[in-house]
């Protein structure tokens, strides 16, 4: 017996691709979670070619930060408009124009 089959329980819980992989025969319903929308969203900006800056807290000092690295703040990604696409929704930066990202 593999610890990693989890036989005999009815929800049964793996960690990316290769736990998808190793479930889907098994499963009439896999479902992903992506608890990891910062790195996710990470990942699509740096796909698209641009250079991302993280930074840790959620307040002023964050928009002193993009302003002194030359980096456009990403905001709440409910707070998204035409002129400010930059959050950290994957979805989000998915569906615009990576030419307007530079240096966010």
């Amino acid at each position: 017996m593999n610890a990693w089959d989890q036989d005999g329980f009815g929800v049964r819980v793996d960690w990316g691709p290769a736990g998808a992989r190793r479930f889907a025969p098994h499963a009439a319903c896999l479902v992903v979670v992506d608890v990891l929308s910062f790195t996710t969203a990470v990942s699509v900006a740096a796909d698209a070619g641009t250079t991302v800056y993280p930074y840790a807290w959620r307040d002023e000092s964050a928009a002193a930060y993009a302003d002194a690295v030359g980096a456009r703040l990403a905001v709440d990604r409910r707070a998204t408009s035409a002129g400010h696409p930059w959050s950290l929704s994957p979805a989000a930066l998915r569906t615009s124009d990576p030419a307007t990202w530079s240096r966010c």
